[in-house]
């Protein structure tokens, strides 16, 4: 899976990865995208385990075309994408 920082909260993602504009700024399983976007999410057990679900979700059964965005803390959002 890659975390892709998004412009600004209302920016929507491109149709695929190859489409965005810049790298990457994390890759890696479900477990650790989850465990990386944690500290910079709103600290909540049920949103880490919500998250988690998704990201197992979509990097399972998504498509090149699926992502998952998430405003984080300090208003800024992150694509994931498979």
């Amino acid at each position: 899976m890659e975390v892709f920082i998004r412009p600004d909260i209302y920016s929507q993602a491109p149709a695929t990865a190859r489409q965005e504009p810049g790298a990457p700024v994390f890759s890696g399983t479900p477990a650790q995208v989850a465990e990386y976007l944690g500290p910079r999410m709103e600290q909540r057990t049920h949103t880490l385990a919500l998250v988690r679900a998704e990201l197992t979700h979509l990097a399972r059964d998504g498509w090149p075309s699926d992502s998952l965005t998430f405003v984080l803390a300090d208003d800024t959002s992150v694509t994931v994408r498979p």
